[in-house]
C-alpha cells in the first residue's frame, strides 16, 4: 500500500516551505481531491504556509542584523584592544618596574617568577657497564632548574681516594670512557642551576667492563 513519505522531523524550515509551496501548487486544480471537502481547507493551508515564510523572513533578517551587530562589536573590541594596550605600555614606560605606581592604573600586575634556589639532589642515579672496554653509562633523573649537571667518580674500594670530576653536561646521562677494566668505580652528579651547584646524589657503583 502507497503511502506518502512527509519526513517532517528531519527537515528544516527552508524544506518545509518548499514542500508547502509544492502541495499548494500541486492541489490547485487537482479534481481528485475536491475543494470543498478538503481537511484542512485551502485557506487554512495556505494561511499556514504564509506565516511560516513570514516568520522564516524575519528570523534571516534578524540574523542578519545579528550578524552584523556582531562585526559592530569586534570592530569595537579590536580598537579597544589597541588602545588599552597603548595606555599600559605608556604607563610602563613612564613608571618602568614601579609596582605601587603601576599597580594605582587599575591593570592587574604580572606575577614575580620566584627563584628556584637550590637545587635538590638529582635521583635515581644508575651506572651500567656497556660493551665497550672502560665505558661505563650514567644516568639520573632529571633536576627542574638544572642548566647543566656536574658528573665525578672515585676507586670505590680506596676509602681514601678522592672524588675527581669527569665532566659537565647539559644532559643527566653521560657516558664515562678510560676507566680501568675490572676497577669499581663510585659515581655521584649534582645539577646545577642560576643559584649554583645543587646537592649530591646518592653514590652508585659499577665495575668497569
Amino acid at each position: 500500500m502507497t503511502k506518502l513519505k512527509l519526513e517532517l522531523k528531519q527537515k528544516n524550515t527552508a524544506e518545509k516551505i518548499a514542500l508547502g509551496q509544492n502541495h499548494i501548487t500541486s492541489m490547485t486544480g487537482n479534481t481528485t481531491y475536491p475543494a470543498a471537502t478538503r481537511v484542512p481547507s485551502d485557506v487554512d493551508i495556505q494561511a499556514v504556509q504564509d506565516a511560516l515564510v513570514a516568520a522564516a523572513a524575519a528570523v534571516d533578517n534578524a540574523e542578519t542584523v545579528w550578524r552584523q551587530k556582531i562585526q559592530v562589536r569586534d570592530a569595537a573590541e579590536a580598537d579597544w584592544e589597541v588602545k588599552i594596550s597603548s595606555r599600559a605600555a605608556y604607563c610602563e614606560a613612564l613608571t618602568p618596574g614601579d609596582a605601587v605606581a603601576l599597580a594605582s592604573t587599575g591593570f592587574p600586575l604580572r606575577g614575580t617568577p620566584a627563584p628556584i634556589g637550590a637545587l635538590p639532589a638529582p635521583g635515581d642515579l644508575r651506572a651500567s657497564a656497556t660493551d665497550n672496554a672502560g665505558v661505563i653509562e650514567l644516568r639520573c633523573n632529571a633536576v627542574k632548574g638544572a642548566s647543566s649537571y656536574g658528573w665525578e667518580c672515585k676507586q670505590h674500594d680506596n676509602v681514601s681516594a678522592p672524588w675527581e670530576a669527569i665532566k659537565t653536561s647539559t644532559t643527566a646521562k653521560i657516558l664515562v670512557p678510560a676507566l680501568t677494566p675490572g676497577v669499581l668505580y663510585a659515581f655521584r652528579v649534582r645539577g646545577i642551576g642560576s643559584a649554583g651547584p645543587g646537592a649530591w646524589s646518592d653514590e652508585a657503583s659499577e665495575r668497569a667492563p
